[in-house]
């Protein structure tokens, strides 16, 4: 497994310093991948989970064919838009037969989610994207399943009828892709019984009262000392806005009752965002479906020669305004959230958005409210772009298994100015830890990291893990090769 992991990190800094035929060379790599024997299991309590160790599955050659061309051609179909300013759709594809059965695997288990589809709360095309395929360790990561604080989905994914496995084997994991997800299930569970995914009291009282504070201490500046009001504000937005993210993925009560935090304080929708994120949680850097890479002609992760996408004559300047630019990420999420509220006629959220621009409005100066929207997106958007950008980016139709996934798309950052940059992160530091466990609170990230590092070294996956400033420049680094190649 140690060699085939290495193999895989070689063929991704292969990738990063060739321009061009970059596309057929991720093809090939996906029949390689495909190919590659379990040399020794993955270290593991042997304890059986959901009953999947029942056989593992020998798919080799036939899941291949998932990257064939008329797989891609079909599958391109129900990809999401690839258009930063565009909000993305979330009904069924079209031209699909709604009278077929939509087969996801959980567990041990096939389920028919076809009567659920509408139902869903991450919307119906993401059943479609898993049609065929284990969903098991992406289900565990976004839905409440117990431990987490919350057993509402399992209890809805009990009432779903099962079916028969689907003839075309081609979506099912490898079999050493099944080794991992079975060792990661062993290390859910046991995480789950440590008490990793609990809440507690102190510690979300203190985050809040963090927020509020700097909300509060920002408005009182605002007109006597507009500056320092601009930076207070700016960084309680910041911070709202991780707590928030943590609230949103979060199960529970607390997690309910404080959903709608990031609507109320920065006027961002969380209907909207969650189902943004979910996508970019369960297809993180995959072309087409996550739109957090697809932010062409503003940036360009790409060029067009190795993406056969239209070029743009601001791709040439892009590690010049890169940065800058991002300041713009919270007005983007503002514009997002009060079109598809609007949309929806969610007078709920329409209610908080406009609470959120009257206090905007009626509470300070204008150049103070500005200045801290746009240094909140700026803080956000350059931590959070930062441990996406620069990993691999996965071509539409690759479908890795989740967990896979996750490792091949995203680096921790060692944060190097001490306590002052890691309360900054917001706990997006370990990034890593937070896309493989979303529904655990932030601040037991940081525990957690010294264990999976220890996990993936058992199971023969790379962790990646690199000092902040490191991440920043190599970030700068991809944009300046993309604009020049």
């Amino acid at each position: 497994m140690v060699g085939a992991a290495n193999a895989t990190h070689m063929l991704t800094n292969a990738r990063a310093t060739a321009p061009a035929g970059a596309r057929s060379a991720r093809r090939a790599r996906v029949f390689a991948r495909a190919d590659v024997a379990v040399r020794a299991a993955p270290t593991s309590t042997g304890r059986a989970r959901d009953g999947r160790a029942r056989g593992a599955l020998a798919v080799t050659r036939e899941r291949a064919s998932a990257v064939d061309g008329k797989r891609r051609r079909s599958a391109q179909t129900i990809g999401a838009v690839a258009n930063p300013l565009a909000v993305p759709t979330y009904d069924a594809p079209e031209g699909r037969d709604k009278n077929e059965p939509i087969r996801v695997k959980i567990g041990d288990e096939w389920y028919d989610c076809r009567g659920w589809a509408k139902a869903h709360p991450g919307g119906e095309r993401w059943l479609y994207f898993f049609d065929g395929r284990d969903a098991t360790d992406v289900f565990y990561a976004l839905h409440s399943y117990g431990p987490n604080g919350s057993d509402l989905a399992v209890q809805r994914l009990k009432k779903l009828p099962r079916c028969d496995p689907p003839a075309d084997k081609s979506r099912l994991p490898d079999e050493k892709s099944y080794a991992v997800s079975m060792a990661f299930g062993e290390l859910r569970d046991k995480l789950a019984e440590d008490g990793f995914f609990k809440r507690q009291p102190l510690k979300e009282a203190w985050a809040l009262f963090q927020v509020v504070a700097l909300y509060v201490s920002g408005t009182a500046l605002a007109y006597s000392h507009p500056v320092w009001a601009t930076i207070l504000l700016g960084l309680g937005m910041e911070q709202a806005g991780w707590l928030g993210h943590d609230y949103v993925h979060g199960r529970g009560p607390w997690c309910s009752l404080m959903r709608y935090m990031p609507t109320i304080l920065n006027g961002h929708s969380v209907e909207w965002w969650m189902q943004k994120h979910s996508m970019h949680h369960s297809f993180t850097n995959e072309e087409h479906l996550d739109n957090d890479v697809m932010m062409e002609p503003f940036f360009f992760l790409r060029s067009p020669q190795e993406s056969g996408r239209p070029d743009h004559p601001m791709r040439k300047f892009q590690h010049i305004y890169g940065y800058p630019l991002l300041s713009i990420m919270f007005w983007l999420w503002r514009f997002h959230s009060v079109q598809t509220a609007w949309k929806k006629r969610d007078y709920k959220e329409l209610a908080f958005i406009g609470a959120n621009y009257l206090f905007l409005a009626t509470m300070m100066p204008w150049q103070v409210a500005v200045g801290s929207i746009t240094l909140s997106g700026f803080l956000v958007g350059a931590l959070v772009s930062a441990t996406h950008q620069s990993e691999e980016i996965m071509e539409f139709g690759e479908n890795p298994e989740y967990v896979e996934g996750q490792f091949r798309s995203t680096r921790d950052a060692e944060c190097v100015f001490g306590g002052l940059e890691t309360w900054i992160w917001g706990g997006m530091d370990t990034q890593l830890e937070h896309h493989l466990f979303p529904t655990m609170p932030r601040y037991n990230y940081h525990k957690l990291r010294p264990l999976l590092k220890a996990w993936a070294k058992a199971n023969g996956v790379t962790y990646r893990s690199s000092p902040s400033t490191e991440i920043i420049a190599d970030n700068f680094k991809m944009l300046h090769r993309v604009a020049t190649a």
